[in-house]
């Protein structure tokens, strides 16, 4: 017998009792704090663009920073072929080497020269030596040359027409110290140039203008004595000092003759004119009365220019030759000495455009000063 079962009912599903509106209130604020934060919500917005900012700034700045970097490493002045003496000395630092080369305007930057050296060179070791470089050099070629080595000839310049203390400034851009210089000029030398110069004179007039090629790091001393046997071999050439001594001149009233007339002139055969000028009043026991020579007598008074300076140095106040020489001088200037041009003039001024007039009188030179000198005679 099939017993029927009687169907069942489906439940159905439960539902949810209603919620109040407090849980309706506490399920809102769960499900926020649950979400991710919006960047660009008010609380977080001014963050994020504070950064970006910061971002961009930082790459911006660091862009400016690598272009100003590579111009400061590239050549100072790339048509610039002036050659210019570095010595580098046992003991100098980097730091010392770069300011140096900023110093004599080889290189742009002396901190990016460092920093070249800390960035791309970290091992590199700096030579001493004497090097040559140009102002078109870059950084890196300056490097290359310090780290290998690569030396070249010192070459140093003595200026015909310069005074000592002038010839002392100039040295000091060869890196010679003011002490070592001033020690050099005060020592004594063994040469037969200077048997007939006064004890209580310097060396004024007797470094031979030249351009000597010296070791880095040479004293001074050395390059004073080459310079002195330079000038005595000039004076050994063609008789000179043979020549002086017919001329009733010592060596010493030879050289300083001739620096009066390396100050005057500085073309030859207007050297000799002057020469047969000074030879010519100091015969006739007239005084030189040159100009170059009270302008050397105030600079050594440490007093303005004047033609009535008193120094024994101012041919203007005082007959015959100065003490010594106003400075030194070129061969052509001794020659004019030796061998003066013939004639009997016994005046001269130099133009406002260079040239030299001669005269013969008083008269003539007056009248050659007013048409010839109208700007240059009307400075003392």
């Amino acid at each position: 017998m099939v017993q029927l079962k009687s169907p069942q009912k489906k439940s159905s599903p439960k539902s949810s009792p209603p919620q109040s509106s407090s849980q309706i209130i506490e399920d809102t604020a769960t499900n926020e704090k649950n979400r991710s934060p919006d960047p660009f919500s008010p609380p977080y917005k001014k963050w994020v663009i504070g950064g970006i900012i910061i971002i961009v700034i930082t790459l911006i700045g660091g862009m400016v920073y690598w272009r100003d970097y590579n111009n400061d490493l590239s050549p100072r002045d790339p048509s610039n072929t002036l050659r210019h003496r570095v010595i580098v000395k046992d003991g100098e630092t980097i730091a010392q080497i770069a300011a140096k080369l900023e110093r004599q305007q080889l290189i742009r930057s002396h901190d990016a020269f460092q920093q070249y050296i800390r960035l791309e060179r970290p091992r590199t070791t700096l030579k001493t030596g004497c090097y040559s470089f140009t102002p078109g050099n870059s950084v890196a070629s300056i490097v290359e040359k310090l780290s290998k080595g690569d030396t070249a000839a010192c070459f140093v310049t003595i200026t015909p027409g310069r005074t000592l203390k002038q010839i002392t400034e100039d040295l000091t851009a060869y890196e010679y110290s003011q002490q070592d210089i001033k020690a050099a000029l005060t020592k004594s030398y063994s040469t037969p140039l200077l048997k007939d110069k006064p004890k209580n004179m310097d060396l004024e007039g007797y470094l031979y203008p030249e351009t000597f090629d010296m070791q880095a790091d040479t004293d001074p001393a050395k390059l004073f004595q080459r310079s002195m046997d330079t000038l005595y071999t000039k004076l050994q050439k063609d008789n000179l000092i043979e020549k002086f001594s017919t001329r009733k001149l010592t060596i010493h009233q030879a050289l300083t003759m001739a620096s009066i007339i390396q100050k005057e002139a500085s073309d030859p055969t207007d050297q000799k004119q002057i020469a047969q000028v000074f030879f010519s009043r100091l015969d006739k026991g007239m005084k030189l009365e040159t100009d170059p020579t009270f302008i050397y007598a105030a600079e050594k008074l440490g007093v303005p220019p004047s033609v009535s300076v008193d120094s024994p140095y101012n041919t203007r106040k005082y007959p015959g030759l100065p003490p010594g020489p106003i400075g030194n001088m070129n061969y052509s200037a001794l020659e004019a000495v030796a061998y003066p041009a013939s004639g009997d003039f016994l005046y001269f001024v130099a133009g406002d455009d260079g040239t030299t007039h001669f005269s013969h009188t008083l008269q003539e030179h007056e009248a050659a000063t007013a048409k010839y000198c109208k700007k240059n005679c009307q400075l003392f």
